[in-house]
């Protein structure tokens, strides 16, 4: 036997049910009334529309977006990679000053702490030097940085019969020093470029 509480609430779970049903029946006879007539068609026309229209114009202003945001990560890595070419040419300036004993404060390097530039130049071989190029113009490139590391390779001496680097009347051959330079830029946005390049100094 149910009690009055069972009753209750199956009475009350048939009666919701039929309730959803009788929205459901109504709902669907409500679209279908306006369906059949014309004002019924050229709303649902409207709808689709609109819609259509709608997709369109998120699709345009995404395409939009997403051009922008290559275009300028494209402009920061040619930006970045220019710098670091550039940083290759201040380090093989760099290079042909100190061979020459002149001092580099000219140019836009800053040395590690200790210094090594020098003796990396100079004297020690298969050991780099890591030092810091200092970009002009503080406020606009601010979030750019450049690494520059030098590597003596090997020193050779060069035969006095080539025309390009004749032997001095007397003197030594000349001598062919190879260095291996790379260069790391970072700049805005996380770009990042990274180049290096082999190097011959003849003395």
């Amino acid at each position: 036997m149910k009690t009055k509480i069972e009753r209750f609430k199956y009475l009350f779970t048939v009666y919701s049910l039929q309730s959803t049903k009788r929205r459901i029946v109504k709902y669907l006879f409500t679209v279908y009334s306006l369906l059949s007539t014309k004002r019924g068609i050229a709303l649902v026309a409207a709808l689709v529309i609109t819609l259509a229209v709608s997709v369109l114009i998120i699709g345009t202003l995404y395409v939009v977006t997403q051009s922008t945001i290559m275009s300028g990560a494209g402009k920061r890595y040619a930006t970045v990679s220019e710098a670091a070419d550039g940083s290759i040419q201040v380090m093989k300036d760099a290079i042909q000053l100190i061979a020459k004993g002149e001092p580099v404060a000219s140019l836009p390097i800053v040395d590690s702490t200790p210094a090594c530039l020098v003796d990396s130049v100079l004297f020690n071989e298969n050991v780099g030097c890591t030092t810091t190029l200092t970009l002009p113009g503080s406020d606009i490139f601010s979030s750019y940085s450049a690494k520059i590391t030098v590597t003596r390779l090997y020193a050779s001496p060069l035969p006095g019969s080539r025309l390009e680097f004749p032997k001095p009347s007397g003197g030594p051959p000349s001598t062919a020093i190879y260095y291996r330079i790379g260069a790391i830029v970072t700049g805005a946005g996380g770009t990042r470029a990274e180049t290096s390049a082999l190097y011959r100094y003849v003395s």
